[in-house]
């Protein structure tokens, strides 16, 4: 399924991708391959389930990066 990253908070770990489908996956950074992520990137990923939400995404694959965002002249991190 292809999606677009809506949150992804860092410092926690997780967040979230809004699929084509319009409903909202929870991502875990221990389902992210070693990729990087941040919100406004466009990705495919695979769902799947859990005890706790049928929502999830894994094997997540950035396809397209939204150009990062810049302050005081200088790239964020």
């Amino acid at each position: 399924m292809f999606g677009t990253v809506t949150k992804y908070f860092e410092d926690k770990g997780f967040g979230f991708i809004r699929g084509e489908n319009g409903q909202q996956y929870f991502i875990h950074w221990s389902k992210l391959n070693g990729e990087y992520v941040e919100s406004g990137y466009l990705v495919n990923f695979d769902v799947y389930s859990t005890d706790r939400s049928d929502y999830n995404a894994m094997n997540i694959s950035v396809i397209e990066a939204a150009e990062r965002k810049y302050k005081n002249g200088k790239k964020n991190k």
